[in-house]
């Protein structure tokens, strides 16, 4: 079931599969529920799986008067009014990449609406020493500002593979097209600078599980190992690259099932 909620001054497009207890997936780049589709629909036959288009993003509003920024505050207050909007009073909440910052946003802010959270590969490269030489996506971010476009297709393919992009549904991947400007010009930056505070993670008695790709983007190890010391858990894998519900949903909706079993049970 396809619909939209108002949140704040926001219309949030989602979708809603299958009965059980609620999971919702918060995407990165480009923030669109299309990146679940295949995912959502493997795992609706145990959960009530909730995707949505994160705000700005694809078939999402954002208010005249809303900041032109899109704040980690204003998406963690998105994904807890969706979840309540839905009729749950708390998921179990997935994110990936841009969407677990958000994750650990909505714990720090409104940790009761969360059952449970699973945290993929989060790009808090403000928690890195600086990196030696030429930064591998600055060309592309230079490219964003005569070509937002070309420049998000090969943001994607440089983040997960080349088969990857050409195999997402051409719809899906033309709405993720039409986001590049709300991505380059709205997001990027709160996606690089996001760092969160080491002693509410500290705190957090919510169940976390962080996890990454076999296959991952550089800074997943280090992120992975920094989160996992201030939350006292261990971190596990999956199969794949930085986004492999684009070419291997099946694959990481088994790998995600038992996990989200044991968030549940």
């Amino acid at each position: 079931m396809a619909t939209v909620v108002t949140t704040t001054k926001t219309d949030l497009y989602h979708e809603i599969r299958g009965d059980g207890p609620a999971v919702l997936m918060i995407a990165g780049a480009t923030g669109d529920a299309g990146h679940f589709t295949r995912t959502a629909e493997r795992l609706a036959d145990e959960f009530t799986v909730i995707t949505y288009d994160r705000r700005g993003n694809s078939r999402s509003t954002v208010g005249a008067d809303e900041p032109a920024t899109a704040t980690m505050a204003a998406q963690a207050t998105d994904a807890a009014s969706l979840i309540r909007a839905c009729g749950f009073s708390e998921a179990v909440v997935f994110g990936t990449s841009g969407g677990a910052e958000v994750t650990l946003e909505l714990l720090a802010r409104d940790p009761g609406v969360v059952h449970g959270a699973i945290i993929h590969e989060p790009p808090l490269i403000s928690l890195l020493p600086p990196q030696e030489g030429p930064d591998p996506l600055e060309p592309i971010f230079q490219l964003a500002q005569s070509d937002p476009r070309v420049a998000l297709e090969a943001f994607i393919r440089a983040n997960s593979s080349d088969s990857a992009w050409e195999g997402l549904e051409p719809a899906t991947r033309e709405r993720m097209l039409g986001n590049a400007v709300n991505l380059f010009g709205r997001e990027i930056q709160e996606f690089i600078s996001y760092a969160p505070q080491p002693e509410a993670l500290r705190a957090l008695k919510t169940p976390v599980v962080l996890l990454r790709s076999r296959e991952g983007l550089p800074f997943a190890a280090p992120v992975q190992s920094w989160l996992g010391a201030q939350l006292g858990v261990m971190g596990g894998t999956l199969t794949g690259h930085h986004a492999p519900y684009f070419d291997m949903p099946e694959v990481f909706a088994e790998e995600l099932r038992p996990i989200l079993q044991k968030l549940w049970n």
